[in-house]
C-alpha cells in the first residue's frame, strides 16, 4: 500500500501515473480542490487518450492518519467508440440489490452491477493494460 503525507502528494502521484502511462499526456485536465491537507476532491472532465477515448472521474479523498487514502465517493467513467463503463461509489442512494453502494455500469445506466471498492489506480491500470497494452 502506498502512503502519502498529504492530498497534494496523492494528486501528484496520479498526475505522474497519467503522464508516464504513454496513453495520455492530458494530465492538465485534472483538478484538485482542497478542503484542508487531509480532504479534497480530484476531478477530470474529461481526460483524453491518444485514440480519442475519454476518462472522466471524480474522487472525494480523505487521508488517514497512517497516510492511506480512502474514497467515500467516486465515479470513474471511461468511454471509447460508443462503448463505456463506469465504476461508482454512491453511498447516498443505496438501495439493496437495485443500487449497491459500489457498482459498475456497462453501456447503459441500468442494471448496476455490484462490485468491489475501486480506485483511480486500479481503473486507470485496467484501461492502460486492456485498451492500450501499457502496463
Amino acid at each position: 500500500m502506498i502512503t502519502f503525507k498529504d492530498i497534494r502528494e496523492y494528486y501528484a502521484h496520479i498526475r505522474a501515473k497519467v503522464t508516464s502511462s504513454g496513453c495520455s499526456n492530458d494530465w492538465n485536465a485534472m483538478r484538485l480542490n482542497l478542503s484542508d491537507r487531509t480532504k479534497g476532491v480530484i476531478r477530470a472532465a474529461p481526460l483524453r487518450f491518444r485514440d480519442g477515448g475519454t476518462f472522466s472521474f471524480y474522487e472525494v479523498i480523505v487521508l488517514g492518519r497512517n497516510g492511506s487514502i480512502s474514497r467515500p465517493t467516486y465515479s470513474y467513467h471511461y468511454e471509447r467508440g460508443g462503448y463505456y463503463f463506469r465504476y461508482d461509489r454512491d453511498p447516498l442512494y443505496v438501495k439493496a440489490v437495485i443500487h449497491e453502494e459500489c457498482h459498475l455500469h456497462v453501456n447503459q445506466k441500468e442494471p448496476r452491477f455490484k462490485t468491489h471498492e475501486a480506485s483511480f489506480e486500479e481503473v486507470f491500470d485496467f484501461i492502460s493494460a486492456y485498451f492500450y497494452n501499457q502496463i
